[in-house]
């Protein structure tokens, strides 16, 4: 009797494993088909950077008041041919200087901020055009989205040589049609 219930459990013990193995196999087989299936969305969408040059424009805020600069409307005029509307802002990055160090510059995408940056600056560099003379201030978005404006909000005197906005593209026609026409 032992050894039919040995031979029994012995075999019912193959099949719980044959049933294991099938289970892992269909779960290794549906994240294969997931993965497979997922890829061709992840590599449509592209990182992208736009350089939005404010050739050196002396900005000032007034009576306290923060001067705007617009990304998106200078997206526009500046790349005519993006399609904002399918972009994630990931960065910004600001190159600018203040009059005496102690501008200020925060970064708005809809109605989130981030927390308010110092722009360096010096009284006697702030009409020297030469590069070292800027200061890079870089604000990652403080949303879970791209809803809204995107701004950067200054507070002080200040000389803005370009604003670098890093971007994720979902467009599907700049994957599938060829959007090469960038400045």
């Amino acid at each position: 009797m032992k050894t039919r219930e040995n031979t029994l459990s012995i075999k019912s013990n193959q099949v719980m494993n044959r049933t294991r193995e099938q289970k892992g196999l269909t779960i290794l087989l549906l994240a294969s088909l997931l993965m497979i299936f997922l890829m061709p969305f992840n590599a449509m969408a592209s990182r992208e950077r736009f350089v939005l040059n404010f050739n050196d424009s002396q900005i000032q805020s007034y009576q306290g008041r923060p001067a705007t600069l617009f990304l998106r409307q200078s997206l526009k005029q500046q790349y005519p041919k993006a399609e904002i509307s399918n972009m994630d802002l990931l960065k910004v990055v600001v190159v600018a200087k203040s009059h005496i160090g102690k501008g200020n510059a925060q970064l708005r995408v809809g109605n989130r901020v981030t927390p308010t940056k110092i722009v360096e600056g010096h009284p006697w560099t702030f009409y020297d055009e030469r590069r070292y003379s800027f200061d890079r201030v870089n604000f990652v978005n403080p949303a879970y989205n791209s809803y809204g404006p995107w701004q950067v909000n200054l507070t002080g005197n200040f000389v803005v040589r370009k604003v670098v906005v890093e971007v994720e593209d979902h467009s599907w026609s700049r994957h599938h049609m060829g959007f090469n026409d960038r400045r």
